[in-house]
Formats: C-alpha cells, sequence, structure tokens
C-alpha cells in the first residue's frame, strides 16, 4: 500500500468499500478548493484524502480559504483602498448645490439665482 496508516486501517477495520468511498468523497472536497490552498497540500490530493480519512481527520482549511480569498480580492483590485477613499470625501450636498446653481444659470432667471438658497421652494 501507500502508506502504513492506510494499511494499519484496513486491516483493523477491513472495510475496504467504505475506505474508498470515504477517500473519494475527500478527494473530491479537496479538489474544489481554492488553487492556493491545495498547493499548500503538497502531496497529490488521492495521498492526502487516504491520509485523512485514515486518521479519521478532516481538517476544515477556514483559515487557508480565507486567506485565499483575501490574496484573491487583493489582486482583483489593488486600488480597492484608494476608492474606498474617494466615496469618504465626495459631498452630495455640494454637488445638488451646483446642479441647482447651473441650471438657474440656464433658464436665464438671475434674479431668482441670487435669492435662492438650496431648500427654498418657488412658491
Amino acid at each position: 500500500m501507500i502508506d502504513e496508516k492506510i494499511e494499519n486501517f484496513l486491516q483493523k477495520a477491513d472495510l475496504n468499500y467504505l475506505f474508498c468511498l470515504l477517500s473519494k468523497l475527500e478527494a473530491n472536497r479537496l479538489s474544489q478548493l481554492p488553487s492556493y490552498v491545495r498547493q499548500k497540500l503538497g502531496e497529490k490530493l488521492a495521498v492526502v484524502a487516504m491520509e485523512h480519512v485514515a486518521d479519521n481527520d478532516i481538517p476544515d482549511y477556514f483559515a487557508e480559504i480565507e486567506e485565499a480569498n483575501r490574496l484573491a480580492e487583493e489582486a482583483a483590485s489593488p486600488f480597492m483602498d484608494d476608492e474606498e477613499e474617494l466615496d469618504e470625501n465626495y459631498d452630495e450636498d455640494a454637488l445638488e448645490e451646483d446642479m441647482v446653481r447651473e441650471t438657474l444659470q440656464r433658464l436665464g432667471d438671475d434674479a431668482d439665482d441670487e435669492d435662492y438658497q438650496p431648500g427654498d421652494s418657488y412658491d
């Protein structure tokens, strides 16, 4: 066999079919992990899966998956921090006031333009 742990498990339990089935399910689960996590495993996925089943210890890899997601986000948008800073400096009220002034200037109503304050009504 491949490993002494695997051979001991099979000799003790004599459950070849169950071992193969569990190993296949674990190998499928490992193959669906992000590539960053799979590369950290080092060995072939089938061997790692059989070792997990033989040890009766199936790691969840949550920390590794989160790290892979964080690295993928950083690689996808390296300028994300700059965009967040721009959003914080955006002033909606100033934009609204500028739009009102521009609209009144286009209409040519100079008297109302000077007297108008944002929030006033024309009634």
